[in-house]
């Protein structure tokens, strides 16, 4: 028999063989260089390769027999007592000499204190504990090695810890490394010093890896077509390469929630150049798209690039109250918590969120900073929900012409989770502080377009009583539309289609619907129709021309143009006076028109009006909506 003692597990530790029912240690010379007894101890144990041998008692020396000295193994024996040796207990070698091996088994990589798997301090676990590595001449090659290995795809940077993730505070693993850059494991790269060892933490090492997956063309990180580290270069992927497992965990890896849709090719303006062999099958649990298994392609050929549209929104919490279910809105993204501005927070937005966390539908919008201010600024993003969706990522988002915020404004919501063991009925509202008991909330009543290929086109469904129900066609028409359009932030009407367009629904009826004028900020403003019945059943769409949208007008190409944003159904211009040269970038990227451009102020001859100024994008904007400015 074989083990491998004190080591802090069964694949690290001095090398014990049981003969005659007693275990004893094994020596070796010290000038035995290629230490080949190692590969057959790990092999024997099914360790893996030899991450570290030493014939100096590594792992402290045995007080028992010394039963073998193997001596220029090949490397390809069986087992160890298969080497060339003196015998069972015949030795020129003292316990001084008891060998000892770290099989790869035995040591993990990993990247702490960066807030995700492929950035951070760079610690490796030797017997049992995870320590620093140490290293004053730390660099792009050591960084590209741990990067590779992790499935991170390259290197972006080496630095000293403590410049960046913080120093390490247990013990120090490993000590001096060089590596070329091009080794399989970072345990092939010449180490100097094998540990664990306590001493000082100046010389911790780290590295910010640049992701073995990235999404790209989209309005940010989180949304785009998908492309994946080979080598040092970024390659994208075939759609039948990927599902929805699959980008599940590149959702996690970008460091977003959930994926809300894997869209096929038509969404983004995808790149030209080589594309990833094979496809992966995910579980959906894996941290990185790298850990996945690979697969072969299932056709031939490549139908069109992948893409995956995550949300950018980790969580939603209700702060500041006792409760879970009232309180000031809170989001998450990128690893920061702050809240979120009440400007453009509305009982659609509420009844989503609400209904997220487990609470009900919404009772009560409440005026801005009703449970404080929050700490930091407070999160301009004005969220545009329908009302029906699964959690408030999936709503669609803009900063662009939102109102500067005040400070302390942020939003705040009563859900009528609030309300336990009160079959129908409301208190009256107070105008003290937010009572627990919330007003009768007209929201309950709520609408959304189901069945299209939008939130803002669809079959008009109504949810009256606790249950969704579809829209009578009898008297349905643009007017009713309209409002419907608007109710939901979606712009103006287009169309006022019947069921042959987007179905005819399931559930109740709904017969008291139609005869708006147009002008009604709300379905339930509407003149209740006098019919009685429907004789055509139920299916009254709309298709709307939803709040935002871009164009180039005017110029010899879809990318040359004056500058047009859809606005409430109406197109209008964007002044130059103040407008960042970064804009024309995010619109240039946004369009699909590569990713570069230049603002030009151009007079217009036509009566378009200007919708906005001021528009501030960053470097590296790759979405208009996502840019601060004047209001609209």
């Amino acid at each position: 028999e074989l083990r491998l003692v004190d080591g802090g597990g069964r694949c690290a530790g001095r090398v014990e063989m049981k003969h005659d029912g007693e275990w004893g240690s094994v020596c070796s010379y010290d000038f035995d260089w290629d230490a080949r007894w190692a590969t057959v101890v790990c092999r024997q144990l099914g360790c893996g390769p030899v991450a570290k041998a030493s014939p100096y008692a590594p792992f402290g020396q045995g007080t028992g027999r010394i039963w073998l000295q193997p001596f220029f193994c090949g490397g390809n024996e069986a087992v160890l007592q298969d080497c060339p040796h003196f015998g069972w207990g015949q030795h020129f070698c003292g316990h001084e000499r008891d060998v000892g091996v770290t099989c790869a088994e035995a040591v993990e990589l990993r990247l702490v204190a960066g807030g995700g798997p492929c950035a951070g301090r760079v610690e490796v676990k030797l017997r049992g504990r995870w320590g620093s590595v140490a290293d004053d001449n730390w660099d792009m090659e050591d960084a590209e090695v741990v990067c590779q290995q992790l499935g991170c795809g390259s290197a972006a940077g080496a630095y000293t810890a403590g410049t960046h993730f913080g120093k390490g505070d247990g013990p120090i693993s490993l000590v001096l490394v060089n590596c070329h850059g091009d080794e399989a494991t970072f345990w092939d790269c010449e180490i100097r010093g094998w540990g664990p060892y306590i001493g000082t933490h100046d010389f911790d090492t780290a590295v910010v890896c640049q992701g073995f997956a990235r999404l790209v063309g989209g309005d940010g990180a989180c949304d785009g077509w998908l492309e994946v580290r080979r080598g040092r270069a970024w390659i994208g992927v075939c759609e039948d390469a990927v599902d929805i497992k699959a980008a599940q965990v590149v959702c996690r890896e970008l460091g977003c929630s959930t994926v809300l849709a894997v869209p096929g090719s038509g969404r983004f303006e995808a790149g030209t150049g080589p594309l990833w062999e094979g496809g992966f099958e995910c579980n959906g649990t894996e941290p990185l798209l790298a850990a996945c298994t690979r697969r072969p392609p299932r056709s031939q050929g490549c139908a069109g690039h992948a893409s995956i549209i995550c949300s950018p929104y980790t969580g939603f919490r209700l702060a500041d109250n006792s409760s879970g279910c009232a309180g000031r809105v809170e989001a998450e993204a990128g690893g920061t918590w702050g809240s979120l501005c009440a400007t453009g927070w509305d009982l659609p937005d509420a009844h989503v969120l609400c209904h997220h966390l487990g609470c009900g539908p919404a009772a009560a919008v409440l005026p801005g900073g009703s449970f404080g201010g929050g700490d930091g600024p407070l999160r301009p993003d004005a969220f545009d929900c329908g009302g029906s969706e699964r959690h408030p990522g999936e709503c669609p988002t803009a900063v662009l012409g939102e109102p500067a915020c005040p400070p302390g404004h942020a939003a705040a919501v009563n859900c009528s989770g609030l309300v336990s063991g009160r079959a129908g009925g409301c208190r009256q509202h107070r105008a003290a502080a937010p009572a627990r008991s919330p007003p009768c909330p007209a929201g309950s009543r709520r609408v959304r377009l189901a069945g299209g290929p939008g939130r803002c086109a669809g079959r008009v469904e109504v949810y009256v009583n606790g249950t969704w129900g579809t829209v009578c066609q009898e008297t349905w028409d643009l007017p009713d539309a309209t409002v419907v359009c608007r109710q939901l932030g979606c712009g103006m009407a287009l169309e006022a289609p019947r069921s042959a367009r987007f179905g005819p629904g399931t559930g109740p009826l709904w017969p008291d619907a139609g005869g708006c004028t147009g002008t009604e900020a709300s379905l339930w403003d509407c003149p209740a129709s006098a019919q009685r019945g429907c004789r055509r059943g139920g299916g009254a769409g709309a298709v709307c021309s939803e709040r935002l949208s871009l164009r180039l007008a005017g110029g010899s190409s879809r990318c040359r143009g004056h500058l047009e944003v859809l606005y409430n159904g109406t197109w209008g211009r964007v002044c130059v006076e103040g407008t960042s040269p970064a804009t024309a970038t995010a619109v240039c990227w946004q369009l699909g028109c590569g990713d570069g451009g230049t603002l030009v102020a151009a007079p217009a001859w036509d009566s378009a009006p200007a919708w906005l100024a001021w528009v501030g994008c960053k470097e590296g904007a790759r979405s208009l909506w996502r840019c601060l400015s004047a209001p609209w």
